[in-house]
C-alpha cells in the first residue's frame, strides 16, 4: 500500500515568484487582519456518499443549483461507533499536521467516527480499523468546489479525474478532454488557449470549400470561446477535502478499493486571513455532510477563527 506525502500545489515551494509577492505586498499592506476576521467567510459544502450514488444521478445532485440558505441534512450517526485513521495526501505546511487532524476529530466524532490513535491515548484502544480517511488540505488554484463525479478510488490520489492534465484546456474543446473543469485554468493557459483556438479557427477557415474569408464564418464562435474561457478561470481557494476509504478494501483490492464518501469545503483565499483561520470554520461547517451526498453546493456564511 503505497502512503506518501507528495510535494503538490499546497506546498511552500510552489508559491508565486518573490517579486510578485512583494509587489502584492506593497498593493495590499493596509488590509488589516483584525478587518479580515470581522468579515464573515463564504465556506461551501459539496459531498458524494459514492456507496448510495451513482452515475447519472449522483452527477445531477452534484451541479445542482447553489443552496444559500441550507438546511443542514439530518444526520444519523452509526448503529455502532466507526473507527479511522488519517493519512495526509497533500497538506499546507502553514498548520502543523497533528492541528489539521485535530480539527477534522472533532465534527468527525459528532457523525460517529472516532480517530484510532486518541483512543489508543485516552486508554480505550479499538480492537480493529473500519476506515482510512484521506486528507488534502490548503490553498490552491480552484474554480468550482466540487467533489469528484466519477469513480473515485485508492490509487487515484488527486483531487481530479486520472489522466487529466493539470495545464490542459482541451477540455473546452470536446470529447479528448484530459482537463478537470472543477480545477480551472490560470490566466496564461486562458490567454494561450484563446490565441490556440484562434490560431486552428483560421486554418480551418483557410481550406476554403465556398466558406468565405478564413476567419469571418468563425469570429463569432471564437468570442463565445473566449467568454467560456474567462469563465473557467480558476481562483486561489482554501480547500478541506476528506475521502473515505474502507480499511479492509484497502487491504484486499489495493489500488481498486473503491472511495465510500467525499466531502469538499472550501472557502475563497484574501489578504489578511490564513489557513489557521479558517480550518475550523470549515471543518465545523462539513460536519453534518460527513457521508452524505449534497444537492448542489451548500454555501454558508461562518465568521473566521482568530485562533485554531
Amino acid at each position: 500500500m503505497r502512503l506518501h506525502i507528495r510535494d503538490f500545489p499546497f506546498r511552500e515551494a510552489h508559491r508565486r515568484p518573490l517579486a510578485v509577492a512583494l509587489l502584492l505586498l506593497g498593493i495590499t499592506g493596509c488590509v488589516s487582519t483584525t478587518d479580515s476576521l470581522n468579515e464573515p467567510l463564504r465556506v461551501s459544502v459539496s459531498a458524494a456518499n459514492y456507496s448510495q450514488e451513482s452515475g447519472e444521478e449522483l452527477f445531477k445532485r452534484i451541479t445542482a443549483p447553489d443552496n444559500t440558505h441550507p438546511a443542514p441534512p439530518v444526520t444519523v450517526p452509526p448503529s455502532k461507533p466507526q473507527f479511522y485513521v488519517f493519512l495526509a495526501v497533500d497538506y499546507s505546511t502553514e498548520v502543523p499536521l497533528d492541528t489539521i487532524y485535530r480539527e477534522l476529530a472533532t465534527p468527525l466524532a459528532e457523525r460517529g467516527y472516532f480517530n484510532v490513535l486518541y483512543q489508543i491515548k485516552a486508554g480505550r484502544p479499538p480492537t480493529h480499523i473500519d476506515y482510512l480517511l484521506r486528507i488534502y488540505c490548503g490553498r490552491r488554484d480552484w474554480r468550482t468546489p466540487t467533489v469528484r463525479t466519477d469513480k473515485v478510488t485508492w490509487a487515484n490520489d488527486d483531487l481530479v479525474s486520472p489522466g487529466h492534465g493539470g495545464s490542459s484546456t482541451a477540455y473546452l474543446i470536446g470529447s479528448n478532454s484530459r482537463s478537470d473543469s472543477r480545477a480551472g485554468m490560470s490566466p496564461a493557459e486562458i490567454a494561450n488557449f484563446a490565441s490556440s483556438f484562434q490560431g486552428n479557427m483560421g486554418s480551418m477557415g483557410s481550406m476554403g470549400s465556398g466558406m468565405g474569408p478564413s476567419m469571418g464564418a468563425y469570429s463569432e464562435p471564437t468570442a463565445g470561446i473566449q467568454d467560456l474561457a474567462g469563465d473557467a478561470e480558476s481562483r486561489n481557494t482554501y480547500l478541506v477535502v476528506v475521502e473515505a476509504f474502507r480499511f479492509e478494501d484497502v487491504r484486499t483490492m489495493k489500488g481498486d478499493a473503491p472511495c465510500i464518501w467525499s466531502t469538499l469545503v472550501a472557502t475563497p483565499f484574501r489578504q489578511g486571513l490564513r489557513l489557521v483561520n479558517v480550518l475550523r470554520p470549515m471543518a465545523r461547517t462539513a460536519m453534518p455532510y460527513f457521508g452524505a451526498t449534497t444537492d448542489g453546493l451548500q454555501i454558508f456564511e461562518m465568521r473566521p477563527a482568530e485562533t485554531p
